[in-house]
This record gives C-alpha cells, structure tokens and sequence, in this order.
C-alpha cells in the first residue's frame, strides 16, 4: 500500500490520493492549525466570572488528558470555580475512574456523576454493532457511540440547576478524524456546527441502507442522539441559548508533552500501559471502532491524528509511524470482553487482525 511520504496516510482510504511525488491531497492543502488565543479565553472566563455563585463553569470529564487538562487548566491557571461533570458510560475503562477520582480530589474540586437509565446505552450499542456486521462500511462506524450522544440533555440540566453559565470541553482540532467527513460528504472546511448538520444527513443517507439501525425500539433514542450530539446540536442550542460552550484547545495550543507531563506530574493521571497510547482509551468501545477501521479502510483514528502532528511539525513521520506499529495492533481480549458483556456471540472477529491489510 502506497504511503504519503510527508504524512502517513495511505493512499485510496477516504479520499486519499498521492500526487506524482508521493504527497497526500491532505498534506497538499494543509492549513496551519489557528487558535482564538488565550487573550480572548480570559476575556471569556472573565466575563462568566461569578463572586455570588458556587461555581463560575462545568468541565465534561471523561478520565482521558485532555478533558483533566482542561480541567487542571481552569483551576490552578485561570482560578476559576470548576464542576467536574462525568457521565457513568459502562463502558470506562478502570484506569480512567481512578483518573477522575485523582483529580477530583487533588484539585479539591466538586463533582457530580450520573448515569443513563434503563440500560439504554448498552441495549442501542448492542443492536448497531449488528446492525454494522451485517454491512460493514466505515461511514456508520459512528452510529456505535449514539449512546454517549444523549447525555447532553442531562448536562445541561445539571448547569441549569447549578446556575452555571460556561461548559468547558477538552476537545481539541487533531482529533477531528478527516476521513469521518469524507465518509459522509462533509467538506474539510466545514466549521463545527456546519459540520453536525451535514453528519446527520450523511449519516441518514447510509442508514437507508441498512435499516437495523432503525430498529423502532430505538429511534427515538437515535433521534434525541441527532438532536443533542453536542453543544453544536439544534437541540443543545434551544434548550439553553445562553451557555458559553468552551473548547479549551482551541484558544490554547495543544502540546501533547505539555498536556502529560503536568497530569502525570501534578494529578497522578495514568494510563492502561498495555495498550501503548495515552489517547481515547478512556472508553472501552474505542477498541471496537479501531477494529472495525482496520477492517473497513485499513487505518485508524490514530493514522488521521498522527498526519496531522507531522503537519503541525509535532512530532516526525518516523516517530508518527513507530506509534502507529505498536497502537493499532488491536487489544482483541478487550473487544471479545466487550462483545461477551453485551452478550453478543454470534460474530466472528479476525484474531488475526493486528494491522492494517
């Protein structure tokens, strides 16, 4: 397979293609990551600065680096009054529970867990992981994480409740995986909310095709997924117009030796060392979307992140491609534990699958 000499990006996943000297159309039309600054994070900040209420902002924490840097961030650099928020996923992996409950108590700082009811989350993961092995196309990879989209309601109820004007995210731009959007149709340049849009009618289009995904005991759950998938969504911006929304990174530089030095350094932040990278494992599901890429496209999330570090003149196509040797060779124990705790046993995983074809 044909590679990108600059990136490592192979050619003919996702709308990759090599020009005559052997670079991708993405490192081609690579356009330096811009961020708003921290000048205007603090004008932000201030002005949703609060001496009457117990806390000035909401930071989503999920145990992984970015959302505890985003916390840790908020509190010992810019003083603010934080609430750390964690939706119960089922599917945490352990290490990042002990994340949360470090940082939580080193930053002496109040949180609030909740959980989805009915065993929602895993009934609908159950049924579009069949849905997908009955068709397998990269596109509805997605449709797997429908059950972390509906929590957005109970998020801003919590806000709501607390008086609080601000949620902050540890979201930052290398993870807004290109080929996600070519899958679907959604241009490169697509801003946040433009893109949500364009996901859902893509998204519909692919599951016409497969009408599992619309399983009547389950649409109205995938619905309210549309409908509040993020801060973005049409419903997130009705219900409460008059939250600021914060993604950290992209006011402050993302700087993956910054980000882990001072969690590990100064929260005791760790990570599954078996799995060899310090990004997503907080949720056990990534596990299966990186299987089912490797089996659909040939890559990962992670080839699409580590390009675009080697753009950004992070790290080298060297290093890009040694991380890449050892983190897609896929945890399998991991994913049939997964498989076995939704009682699904009717597939068969490739135990052979360690790289891409």
């Amino acid at each position: 397979m044909d590679t990108c000499r600059q990136c490592i990006l192979p050619a003919g996943s996702a709308g990759v293609s090599l020009d005559d000297d052997g670079v991708c159309n993405h490192c081609r039309e690579h356009q330096p990551i811009t961020y708003h600054g921290e000048e205007a994070l603090k004008r932000i900040l201030d002005s949703i600065r609060s001496d009457t209420n117990k806390y000035d902002c909401m930071v989503n924490v999920s145990g992984g680096r970015d959302s505890t840097y985003t916390a840790l961030s908020l509190v010992k650099d810019y003083n603010m009054k934080v609430l750390a928020v964690n939706y119960a996923n089922p599917f945490t992996d352990p290490q990042a529970t002990k994340n949360i409950a470090n940082m939580v108590r080193i930053l002496g700082i109040d949180f609030v867990q909740f959980k989805l009811k009915n065993n929602i989350h895993e009934r609908i993961l159950k049924n579009n992981i069949l849905a997908w092995f009955k068709n397998p196309t990269p596109a509805m990879v997605p449709a797997i994480c429908i059950g972390c989209k509906i929590i957005w309601p109970t998020m801003l109820k919590i806000a709501r409740k607390n008086g609080i004007r601000c949620i902050a995210n540890g979201g930052n731009p290398y993870e807004y995986t290109s080929f996600k959007k070519e899958l679907l149709g959604v241009s490169q340049n697509s801003n946040l909310k433009s893109t949500y849009l364009s996901n859902i009618k893509g998204l519909a289009r692919e599951a016409i095709n497969n009408i599992s995904y619309l399983n009547p005991r389950f649409l109205p759950t995938t619905i309210k997924g549309f409908l509040f998938g993020n801060p973005y969504a049409l419903g997130s911006r009705l219900i409460n117009r008059n939250l600021t929304y914060i993604d950290y990174f992209h006011y402050i530089p993302w700087e993956e030796k910054k980000v882990l030095e001072r969690i590990q350094n100064e929260l005791d932040w760790d990570y599954p060392r078996e799995l060899k990278s310090t990004w997503r494992f907080d949720c056990q599901i990534a596990h299966l979307k990186d299987y089912m890429y490797l089996k659909t496209l040939g890559v990962t999330e992670k080839d699409d992140f580590y390009s675009k570090m080697i753009r950004q003149g992070q790290i080298t196509r060297e290093v890009a491609l040694s991380r890449i040797e050892e983190e897609n060779t896929l945890p399998m124990e991991m994913i049939h534990h997964l498989f076995s705790k939704l009682d699904i046993h009717n597939i068969d995983l490739d135990e052979e699958l360690k790289m891409r074809s």
